[in-house]
């Protein structure tokens, strides 16, 4: 926790007005100890409203998301779950400002997953999820965080995919790519209602 130098310098410095005055009192210099208790006054009111005004980042980070929340309840929407994603165009937005503009063009509730020391809060749309995330620091690393880069980590795995090789599996399969992932390659054989062939389309999970 990060010390209140000024503060305490303020206060320290009030004690020894304080002192000084008493002094001065005693030697019979009344005038002088009148200002010397008078700095000490002052020098007592700034140091304690510098030390109740800090605050730690954990108070800080509370303080913003209760703001958040208590601005915009009328858009907001509490989610208990981290909201889909998949399939979606991710967007982050630098502000909770930018959020509330897109939500005035969309219409629709954002939505908002609370936890310790995140909040993130999502906007989805029919293909676009805006997201905006307010953290305790910035080294924290959200759950939708982490949700969105396992995504991301999963479109690009199944690029990696030849698609020759799915076309040509018939039943299901293991199959080990070069970073060591494993995919469970799983056909799916839809009939076509117009015609008596019959497509084969693959179901990729990931293991």
């Amino acid at each position: 926790m990060k010390v209140n130098v000024k503060g305490i310098a303020l206060i320290i410095g009030a004690i020894a007005c304080a002192y000084g005055a008493y002094y001065l009192y005693t030697i019979e210099h009344a005038e002088y100890s009148i200002v010397a208790i008078t700095l000490s006054g002052i020098s007592l009111v700034f140091g304690i409203k510098s030390l109740m005004g800090e605050r730690s980042p954990e108070k800080a980070y509370e303080s913003k998301v209760r703001n958040i929340i208590n601005t915009f309840d009328s858009i907001l929407v509490k989610s208990n779950t981290i909201p889909k994603l998949v399939g979606r165009n991710i967007i982050f937005v630098e502000e909770m400002g930018d959020l509330v503009d897109a939500q005035l063009e969309i219409r629709k509730p954002i939505c908002y997953y609370r936890q310790t020391e995140s909040c993130s809060f999502v906007l989805l749309d029919d293909k676009e999820a805006y997201v905006y995330v307010e953290k305790l620091n910035p080294e924290i690393v959200s759950p939708l965080e982490i949700e969105i880069n396992d995504i991301k980590r999963m479109q690009k795995n199944s690029d990696n995919l030849d698609p020759d090789l799915l076309k040509s599996i018939e039943k299901t399969t293991i199959v080990m790519l070069s970073d060591k992932r494993s995919y469970k390659v799983s056909p799916v054989r839809k009939e076509n209602s117009n015609t008596e062939n019959k497509s084969i389309v693959n179901d990729i999970e990931i293991l």
